[in-house]
């Protein structure tokens, strides 16, 4: 089994999403934070079940509803682990708050 850790990028992208989703439902903040966390957690096991995408960094699609969430993660076989980068909800453009290239 993978460790699994989160980069401080990661932690501020949940508290950004559930920041916003407290202002329009909190039992629904609530419920994405758990949903992203148990898709998260698939990595453990599973670490390859994300799409490759640039720079040897993999991408954890979650849904939720008619969209849903992106985990941005690296995989560091060496040393058996699993990074969690950013995460960004579906229809925001890019991570760390720059459009997609």
């Amino acid at each position: 089994m993978a460790k699994l850790s989160y980069s401080e990028q990661a932690l501020a992208d949940l508290e950004r999403l559930t920041d916003f989703l407290i202002e329009i439902d909190a039992s629904a903040a609530a419920e994405t934070v758990e949903l992203i966390e148990e898709a998260v957690n698939l990595l453990i096991r599973h670490p390859l079940v994300g799409r490759p995408v640039e720079h040897e960094l993999r991408e954890l699609v979650i849904s939720r509803g008619r969209s849903g969430y992106l985990a941005l993660y690296s995989l560091e076989e060496d040393q058996d682990a699993v990074l969690i980068l950013a995460i960004r909800h579906q229809r925001e453009a890019g991570y760390w708050g720059q459009g997609e290239e």
